[in-house]
C-alpha cells in the first residue's frame, strides 16, 4: 500500500509515522508499505523523512520528494494536510474577527471563511493533480475548513472523505461516563465539521453528561443532545469573545510548539516532547487505513457527502456520521441519529453558510463574500459584515475580491 502525504514536511508527520508504527505492531500488519512525503522544502522534507523512517524502521519505505506527480503515482491513499499560508495565516484568521466584535476560529465564523477563501484555490490545483495521477486513491482530508475542502475534492470526481478528531474527543468524554468505548457511540453522533451532537437515547442519560462541555445546561436541554465544545461559538458568542481577549491565539501557541519540535528534530533528537499533540492520526486516520488493510464491519466516524441523509441540507454538504469502509475504499454510510428540531436547525444554518462560503471560494466577488458572512451564525449585523470585508481585503492573508458583474 502506498500512502501519499501532501504536506509531508509538517513536523506533525513524524507523529503520523509513530501512530502507523504502533498500528503495525499491535495488529502484526504485513506490508509492503510506502509512505511518500510531498512538500516544497527539500531540507525540511529530509528532516521529516529521516525522523519518520526512524520510527517505522524497515517495515515501511519512507520516501520524500518535491515532485508532486511522482509522489502521487500509484497511491492507494492520499492524505491531505496542508495549511495554506502557514500558522501566520491561522493567526490572522483567529484574530481579525475581533475588530468586528466576533471571536476568532479557524474553521467556524469569519475566520473559517478567510481560511476557506485562501485555501480552496490552492487545494483545487492539488485535487486536479490527484485526479490525474491517483484517480483511484481514497483521499483523506485533514485540511481546514475540512467540510468545505472535501466538497472541493468531490467536485473533481475524487473519492474523498474528511476526518476530524473533534467527534472522537467528545465521544471519549461520553464513553468515560457511560463506561463504554467510542466505537459503541458512533451511531449516536451526527454533525458537520466542528458543529455536531451526541444524541443520547433518553433524558436520563443526557442528565448524566452535564458539564462535559463548556456549554450551559439550558442550551444542552434545548438541543436535547450534547454538542461539541465548538458549538459555544454559535450559542454564546459574547463569552467566546471575552475568553480570547488579551490572550495569545492558538496559532501563536502552535508556532512556539512547532518551532521547538523542529529544532529538536533537526538536532537529531529521537523524541520530540514539545511537538503539538496530534490525536487525529490515531483516532481518525489510522482507522481508515486499517479498514482498507483489514476488512471488517468496524464502524468509523467519516465526513462524506450528505445526499439525502439530513433533510433541509444541500446534497453536497459534508456530513460527519457513522460509516464503514470496504477494502476497495468504498464508504458505506449508516443511518443517522434523530436530531431535535433545534439541533437540526443549527446544522441547517451552518450548512447554508457553508454553501455560500463554497460559492464565494469559487467566485470571490464582494457580493458573494458579503452573502457568506451575512449567513454565518456568528455574524449578527450589517456593520459587522462591512467591517470584516474591510479588514479581509486589506490583509495579505485575505482574498483579492472582484466586483460583481
Amino acid at each position: 500500500m502506498k500512502i501519499s502525504v501532501i504536506g509531508g514536511s509538517s513536523v506533525a508527520t513524524v507523529q503520523l509515522a509513530s501512530a502507523m508504527a504502533s498500528w503495525i505492531n499491535e495488529h502484526h500488519i504485513e506490508g509492503p508499505f510506502e509512505l511518500a512525503l510531498f512538500g516544497r522544502d527539500e531540507y525540511r522534507l529530509s528532516v521529516i523523512r529521516t525522523a519518520s523512517a526512524a520510527r517505522l524502521g524497515e517495515r515501511v519505505a519512507v520516501t520524500a520528494s518535491t515532485n508532486l506527480d511522482g509522489s502521487l503515482a500509484n497511491a492507494d491513499v492520499v492524505l491531505v494536510q496542508l495549511r495554506v499560508g502557514g500558522l501566520e495565516a491561522r493567526q490572522f484568521d483567529e484574530s481579525f474577527p475581533h475588530s468586528a466584535g466576533i471571536a476568532g476560529e479557524e474553521t467556524l465564523g469569519p475566520g473559517g471563511l478567510a481560511n476557506a477563501l485562501r485555501t480552496v484555490p490552492v487545494m483545487a490545483k492539488y485535487f486536479a493533480s490527484i485526479a490525474q495521477f491517483a484517480p483511484n486513491a481514497l483521499v483523506v482530508n485533514l485540511t481546514n475548513p475540512a467540510g468545505i475542502v472535501r466538497r472541493v475534492g468531490a467536485s473533481y470526481g475524487l473519492r474523498i472523505i474528511e476526518v476530524c478528531e473533534a467527534p472522537h474527543v467528545l465521544l471519549g468524554l461520553v464513553a468515560t461516563v457511560l463506561r463504554t468505548t467510542n466505537a459503541q457511540l458512533f451511531d449516536s453522533y451526527v454533525g458537520l465539521n466542528h458543529v455536531g451532537f451526541y444524541v443520547p437515547p433518553d433524558v436520563a442519560e443526557l442528565d448524566r453528561l452535564r458539564g462535559l462541555v463548556p456549554i450551559a445546561d439550558e442550551v444542552v436541554d434545548h438541543f436535547g443532545a450534547l454538542p461539541l465544545a465548538y458549538v459555544r461559538y454559535y450559542v454564546d458568542p459574547a463569552s467566546s469573545l471575552r475568553a480570547q481577549a488579551g490572550k495569545p491565539t492558538r496559532a501563536d501557541q502552535l508556532m512556539a510548539l512547532e518551532d521547538g519540535a523542529r529544532v529538536l528534530l533537526e538536532s537529531g533528537v529521537a523524541v520530540d516532547p514539545f511537538a503539538r499533540p496530534t490525536p487525529w492520526y490515531s483516532l481518525a486516520v489510522i482507522p481508515v487505513i486499517d479498514g482498507l488493510v483489514r476488512p471488517s464491519a468496524d464502524i468509523q466516524m467519516i465526513g462524506t457527502t450528505n445526499g439525502t441523509r439530513l433533510p433541509g441540507l444541500s446534497r453536497d454538504a459534508t456530513i460527519e456520521g457513522p460509516a464503514t469502509i470496504e477494502r476497495d475504499g468504498t464508504v458505506v454510510t449508516r443511518e443517522l441519529a434523530h436530531l431535535s428540531s433545534p439541533a437540526l436547525n443549527l446544522l441547517t444554518r451552518h450548512a447554508r453558510y457553508e454553501d455560500l462560503a463554497f460559492a464565494a471560494c469559487l467566485s470571490p466577488t464582494r457580493d458573494a463574500v458579503h452573502a457568506a458572512l451575512a449567513a454565518n451564525p456568528m455574524v449578527s449585523s450589517e456593520s459587522q459584515v462591512s467591517r470584516l470585508i474591510e479588514v479581509l481585503v486589506a490583509s495579505p492573508y485575505g482574498p483579492t475580491l472582484v466586483e460583481s458583474s
